[in-house]
């Protein structure tokens, strides 16, 4: 049990779904370089489900370029003789071709949000001098060293290298890369399967060997059942000490909290909102989180919200709104001087409170009243995208 599978693994997001999914790729690989004799069956796998992988998130594909390149320096080079690795590829090419073509076809978004990420611009944003720590506390810190004791075994010489030791060399390498580009501490996350189980074997051994080597082990598990959970999972109180403590070291948890207070804070300014200027009102909100929230919440007051635009990632390319839509409840920190240029007049009507003790992503976001558009939204529309 690592700290970033119980971290992610009560969230619905990309990465929930492109850590399984990627490292089954990588078991699946394994397999595949391992078989004798060769058989197309576990490429065929290989590139179907890397295919998938790279649908979620294209991550997967450095990643296992990386793997490839493990396979270059450490072996078994004699595989990618074989067309199958290739056959492998193109499938996997296939699959991904739509993502992919989206990408180039819309100017490559994606790397305007690694840019931003490696800038340090996201809430898990991990400066390159502290990846490698980052890494393992991902890991967590008493499981890390069976991962440590993978890449030992995997790397030193004999048969065990020869077969295996693509997959530590590809986990280093990809490290590298990250460092270079700036990725988050979590990218690495399908490797981490693998590792342990090369790991597990020889920790094990050790410790069947001594008395006091049962006692250390058991100590350091509970240690990491107790520590590990309170740590990546929202289970202290909202603003108690443990909260505190558990924001700090994963400030992702601090903002699942406040939500409906928000929707409700949006729908109290909503119901400010003349009726006859409802037929031609908006909410636009400054991030994609906002704009989901209120697409899937209701406010307590029982309102109906006008429809929700953002121009924040991927909800930009669903805008821009109807032309009809001449009014606008912003929420967030939309340019106020971009809604200068674009609104007659805009007052703040409200500002979102989070709980007592609670200091996240909504705290102190206001909400606006904005009224009478000057420009169309063909012109207001694009400089309201934000990639990040």
């Amino acid at each position: 049990m690592t700290a970033l599978t119980l971290a992610v693994g009560h969230l619905f997001e990309t990465t929930t779904f492109d850590m399984l999914i990627t490292a089954t790729a990588l078991w699946i690989l394994i397999r595949a370089l391992r078989a004798e004799p060769q058989r197309w069956a576990p490429w065929i796998a290989v590139g179907l489900v890397a295919g998938v992988a790279m649908e979620i998130k294209i991550l997967a594909a450095p990643l296992l370029a990386c793997c490839l390149l493990g396979v270059v320096v450490v072996g078994p080079r004699s595989r990618l003789a074989s067309p199958r690795p290739w056959v492998a590829a193109l499938i996997a090419l296939a699959l991904a071709a739509p993502n992919l073509i989206w990408q180039a076809t819309h100017g490559l978004p994606v790397a305007s949000v690694a840019a931003n990420i490696a800038s340090g611009g996201s809430t898990s944003s991990t400066p390159r001098a502290a990846l490698l720590p980052s890494v393992l506390l991902d890991v967590g810190p008493v499981v890390s060293i069976v991962l440590l004791v993978g890449l030992v075994v995997l790397l030193r010489g004999g048969e065990r290298r020869s077969v295996d030791g693509w997959l530590a060399a590809g986990f280093l390498i990809f490290v590298v890369f990250l460092l270079i580009t700036g990725g988050k501490a979590y990218y690495p996350a399908a490797f981490y399967p693998a590792l342990l189980a090369a790991g597990a074997g020889p920790v094990l051994d050790w410790i069947r060997n001594r008395t006091w080597r049962h006692v250390l082990a058991i100590a350091l598990v509970i240690i990491s059942l107790v520590i590990t959970p309170s740590l990546t999972l929202p289970l202290g109180p909202v603003g108690s000490p443990l909260y505190k403590i558990a924001t700090g070291v994963n400030p992702d948890l601090a903002n699942e909290v406040g939500w409906p207070g928000f929707v409700d804070t949006v729908g109290q300014v909503v119901a400010t909102v003349p009726a006859a200027e409802l037929n031609h009102t908006i909410v636009l909100t400054e991030a994609y989180q906002q704009a989901g929230a209120l697409e899937l919440l209701r406010p307590a007051n029982g309102v109906r919200l006008p429809p929700v635009y953002s121009g924040h990632n991927g909800f930009w390319y669903w805008g821009p709104p109807p032309d009809s839509a001449t009014d606008a409840v912003v929420t967030g920190d939309v340019s106020p001087e971009l809604l200068s240029r674009s609104y007659m007049r805009c007052e703040v009507r409200s500002t979102v409170a989070t709980p007592p003790g609670v200091r996240n992503d909504l705290t102190g976001v206001s909400v606006r009243w904005c009224t009478g558009r000057l420009q169309s939204w063909s012109v207001l529309w694009p400089e309201l995208r934000l990639l990040a």
